[in-house]
């Protein structure tokens, strides 16, 4: 519409300066002069300054499943870009997928938050569009609704995720297979020992009682393996 009250206005104004010869025509011409330039500074505004429009945050919550193929480790990966300052990060939103996907690098941020209830990914996207239907009419020619401005990503995962480098992940995954055995054996001793104190304090502890303190000392046990093994892995 503002492209037509320009072309309007610049061939009203032509003629009746042209023709014009009474008092009305010639301060209509001035109006439709004012119109023109009005219309013309308008639509400049609109397109260089987004005149008549406002930045609309929209918000996407999806759940991750872990980003690395073993089943002994949840993992959000990364891959640092120029001096590392800079990050992609890789992430699954399926068990069944077979690549991750990667956040974008075009005015994007990612955030990383850890000790969540879940792991999941909030995709906050800014876009301009207008404020109101009379804006909307009148450059929506423009075409530049729903413009992207910039995206925020924040990924919320529990404390028991290890965030890594792709690098870093693939040396965890080495050092796990060489310490496997290692691991193993001191586990069970590890177990062994807290079972003793536990019956030791506790002698009428029933079996299903029993079953229970191992499968706590077993997962306190990983939970502080897997913990030094990362922070060997990011050495």
């Amino acid at each position: 519409m503002i492209l037509i009250l320009i072309v309007l206005s610049v061939l009203g104004f032509a003629l009746l300066n042209v023709f014009a010869k009474k008092t009305w025509q010639t301060a209509l011409s001035l109006v439709l002069g004012a119109v023109f330039v009005i219309s013309l500074v308008a639509l400049m505004a609109n397109l260089t300054y987004h005149f008549g429009m406002e930045k609309e945050v929209t918000s996407k919550t999806t759940e991750l499943v872990s980003s690395g193929d073993s089943d002994r480790f949840d993992l959000l990966l990364y891959q640092p870009l120029g001096d590392g300052t800079e990050k992609v990060y890789l992430y699954k939103t399926d068990a069944d997928q077979d690549e991750p996907k990667q956040t974008g690098t075009d005015k994007v941020t990612n955030v990383v938050e850890t000790g969540a209830d879940e792991a999941q990914l909030t995709a906050d996207t800014t876009r301009w569009v207008y404020q109101s239907d009379v804006y909307r009419f009148l450059f929506g020619i423009a075409d530049n609704e729903g413009e992207y401005v910039e995206r925020t990503n924040t990924f919320s995962v529990p404390d028991s995720w290890a965030v890594l480098s792709v690098d870093q992940a693939k040396k965890l995954a080495s050092l796990a297979e060489e310490q496997a055995d290692t691991m193993k054996t001191e586990g069970q001793a590890y177990v062994q020992e807290k079972m003793q104190a536990a019956l030791m304090a506790d002698p009428t502890m029933d079996e299903s009682e029993q079953q229970a303190k191992i499968a706590e000392y077993t997962a306190a046990y990983q939970a502080e393996a897997m913990q030094k093994l990362v922070e060997e892995a990011k050495k």
